[in-house]
């Protein structure tokens, strides 16, 4: 019953690092061990012993760590793949009379308490090593037999914390991606549900007046929505499209802006299936992927710099400024009227911007500018 115990609280320390010292306290005990060390890597690549509270012995990191019969002898072992499951006594490793007459077992392992020892070999990835120590009488079959029981369960346990870390790390991870995206970056299914979104999504996007918003009802929580019936199916067919691992696709919604009724101002929509096919079927069940959509205001005035424009593309200062301007929604009359120059001229630079962007069309080149333009001022749509 007390090894079942003890193997309960070995999968919970899988999930919280701070249970192991409790683990290591309930092993000594069983196995009549005054000490023990189980050595996990922690933040930053660090090597810790979860047994101990105290602080690192810097002696054996920096110097007896490299005279260790015994780390040496399990090493040997491990690179013939002949330890991984095995328990073992230090006797069994290094020849004692020998072992005895070692700077480190002089020096370091008995009055470090460590006379006589016990070692697991996990059998992880890793290749983690259990190990417990005492004075005075040497380990024998009882405490053997105990602690090949208890490895197999240790071996999981320490295969789950790395699948636990590894999901921690990729979530904060994806995290900071989202938030990096250029503009509002959101993550739906299939229906239009907010699976995610960032903070300049949510900033941007919370208000019901919006052409594009996110609309919360207590009924169907949040989804992202359109308010012309037209446009809604549209989105609604691409982002089903992407869920089904198609392509998605790009759109552009225009409303008129408060405050300025001789300007129309433009939201430029991207769907994209969030994750790519060879992963999908073991994300989500029944097929279906979750869906990103990026949102971008064309009409914003944040546009990317003519500069920008000029060095990415190689364009003219002219050009670059005909560029900026189209990409913050003014039309080739209005380019030329604001530039005193003839619409043929301004027709020729668009022609001159699309060839050198290589962009297909006009719509194309807004694309482009509008993930430029946002990357620029890491603020979002307005």
């Amino acid at each position: 019953m007390e090894l079942n115990s003890i193997i309960g609280d070995i999968y919970d320390a899988s999930e919280n690092d701070d249970n192991w010292l409790a683990v290591g306290k309930r092993l000594f005990e069983h196995l009549g061990a005054d000490a023990g060390s189980l050595r996990l890597q922690a933040g930053g690549g660090r090597s810790v012993n979860v047994f101990e509270t105290r602080a690192e012995n810097d002696h054996y990191v920096e110097h007896y760590l490299q005279l260790d019969p015994i780390r040496a002898a399990l090493s040997s072992l491990m690179r013939r793949n002949e330890a991984d499951g095995k328990v073992l006594l230090d006797e069994e490793l290094v020849e004692s009379e020998a072992y005895h007459r070692t700077e480190f077992y002089r020096d370091f392992a008995k009055p470090q308490g460590q006379e006589h020892m016990i070692v697991g070999l996990v059998g992880d990835s890793r290749r983690s090593i259990v190990g417990f120590y005492r004075q005075g009488l040497a380990f024998g079959v009882r405490e053997r037999a105990a602690l090949l029981t208890l490895l197999p369960h240790v071996r999981r346990a320490l295969q789950l914390r790395e699948r636990l870390h590894r999901a921690d790390f990729d979530a904060r991870l994806g995290y900071a991606a989202f938030e990096a995206l250029p503009g509002a970056a959101i993550v739906v299914d299939g229906d239009c549900n907010v699976l995610f979104a960032n903070s300049s999504a949510t900033k941007a996007l919370c208000y019901r007046d919006r052409p594009v918003c996110l609309a919360t009802s207590p009924s169907s929580g949040t989804k992202l929505a359109v308010d012309n019936r037209g446009e809604m199916k549209r989105l609604r067919a691409m982002i089903r499209d992407a869920a089904a691992r198609g392509f998605g696709g790009a759109m552009r919604v225009e409303f008129d802006m408060l405050g300025n009724s001789g300007r129309i101002g433009q939201y430029a929509i991207f769907v994209s299936p969030q994750f790519p096919d060879r992963v999908c079927d073991a994300l989500v069940e029944g097929g279906s992927v979750p869906v990103l959509v990026q949102i971008s205001e064309l009409s914003s005035p944040r546009a990317a710099r003519p500069s920008l424009l000029s060095e990415l593309f190689g364009l003219s200062a002219a050009e670059g400024a005909v560029a900026a301007a189209l990409l913050g929604g003014q039309s080739a009359e209005a380019v030329a009227r604001e530039r005193d120059v003839s619409l043929d001229t301004v027709r020729t630079q668009i022609r001159t911007v699309l060839r050198k962007s290589n962009a297909t069309n006009l719509r194309d080149f807004e694309r482009m500018g509008a993930l430029l333009g946002s990357l620029g001022s890491h603020k979002g749509v307005a």
